[in-house]
């Protein structure tokens, strides 16, 4: 047994880890230092896998470390918080996964996704059931005085958003969800048909459930570009584009809080409004706070723990009470990067996903799976500041690492 774990304890740390990504970080980040624990432990010098396109993960943790000396207030929080930059480099230099470990890493990533989303179900059940004088009551409300369809609009339903993901946020969760699809869209071999078939039925209806509106733009993405791959005749693949628009509308209206937000647009409601709190308009006003102080200092940057400061004193400059309240970041990578770190971040950034994008089209076998996550990831980007949280700063560490080790013939063909 101790022969196989210093032979194999690598490979079993890497799959305890996908298993659990979709559960609590805290279990995450107690399996990532035990996957790090036994991939020191059964290293092979032989087993090294060398790349240079990893050293981007490392050049942004220094950036993060000299934004310290030049920001006006020191802050070391993100040794801890983007720690990841590093783990996950020297996790797969450490030693190449072969094309079936990679496929049992993606496979059991599927089974964490289920068992995780069947948890928040029961215990939204559970939540929901009442006892009052000896009488059982169902009541999914968590706001008092609304009713069930106005508890969703304002976040107060256990069935729906922050009440029924319990692992991780909502966007998180959901981007987790939308890999999993891609995964089942684009390597169909991994589950039998039916199978298949069932485990994206009921992803989908947990993405329904959580009501991130990003993941339903992603969802889409994902059904869109998987049809225009298929070798099928012109006809057909616009019949099917009707049809995935249409589930979409259908998706969309059935839900409360999307379905709220498409009125908003319609009505050209979503502009400035400083007492917003909910969905884009609450976003609209970061971005806003966000770019006001790029402007200022677009160069440097800010700093990782002057940047919150600065943001704060923006929204009570301009009374967005919300935001303030909430201590909300930039809800956008893009800009929460430039604002941390300046110019040289937001290159490297672009530079990543370059990269990443490069590395999917170069590789013909598994080009189409690659897109289908980077382009997940990208739109993520624009609605989340994903490095500010282990669930965003994890994922998208273990995801550049796991694309840019690949070498070709690695994973099995569709």
């Amino acid at each position: 047994m101790l022969e196989k774990i210093k032979n194999e304890g690598y490979y079993y740390g890497a799959l305890l880890y996908a298993f659990l990504i979709p559960f609590h970080q805290k279990l995450a980040t107690l399996v990532l230092i035990a996957w790090a624990i036994l991939s020191i432990f059964s290293f092979k010098k032989s087993d090294t896998h060398k790349n240079w396109c990893w050293a981007v993960l490392p050049i942004f943790y220094l950036l993060y470390f000299i934004g310290c000396f030049t920001a006006e207030t020191p802050y070391f929080g993100f040794l801890e918080t983007k720690l990841s930059f590093l783990i996950f480099p020297l996790l797969f230099f450490l030693h190449s996964y072969t094309a079936p470990q990679r496929m049992n890493m993606l496979k059991v990533f599927i089974f964490g996704l289920l068992g995780a989303g069947l948890l928040c179900f029961i215990f939204s059940c559970y939540r929901s059931i009442e006892i009052q004088e000896g009488s059982l009551y169902f009541r999914a409300n968590v706001l008092g005085g609304k009713g069930f369809i106005e508890a969703i609009l304002y976040g107060g339903n256990y069935f729906f958003g922050n009440y029924f993901s319990i692992f991780h946020q909502t966007v998180y969760y959901a981007l987790y969800l939308c890999s999993g699809i891609a995964i089942l869209l684009f390597y169909p071999k991994l589950f039998s048909e039916k199978s298949r078939r069932c485990i994206l039925l009921i992803f989908t209806l947990f993405i329904f459930l959580i009501s991130n509106k990003a993941s339903f733009i992603a969802l889409g993405m994902l059904f869109i570009f998987r049809l225009t791959i298929m070798k099928i005749s012109s006809s057909k693949k616009m019949i099917g584009l009707i049809v995935i628009f249409g589930m979409m509308a259908v998706f969309v209206l059935m839900n409360p809080r999307t379905k709220e937000a498409v009125k908003k647009v319609t009505a050209g409601e979503l502009k400035i409004n400083k007492n917003a709190r909910y969905g884009f308009t609450t976003r609209i006003l970061t971005w806003d706070a966000a770019w006001s102080l790029i402007k200022e200092k677009p160069i440097l940057g800010y700093g990782a723990g002057e940047t919150q400061l600065k943001l704060n004193g923006v929204y009570k400059e301009k009374e967005y009470q919300h935001p303030l309240k909430e201590t909300y970041n930039a809800h956008n990578l893009w800009l929460q990067t430039w604002l941390e770190n300046g110019i040289l971040s937001l290159l490297l950034l672009v530079g990543i996903f370059a990269l990443l994008f490069q590395k999917s089209i170069k590789n013909k076998e598994y080009q189409s799976f690659f897109l289908a996550l980077v382009l997940l990831v990208i739109i993520n980007t624009f609605f989340e500041s994903m490095f500010n949280r282990f669930s965003g700063v994890s994922f998208f560490s273990f995801l550049v690492c796991f694309i840019l080790s690949i070498s070709r013939g690695e994973i099995a063909k569709k």
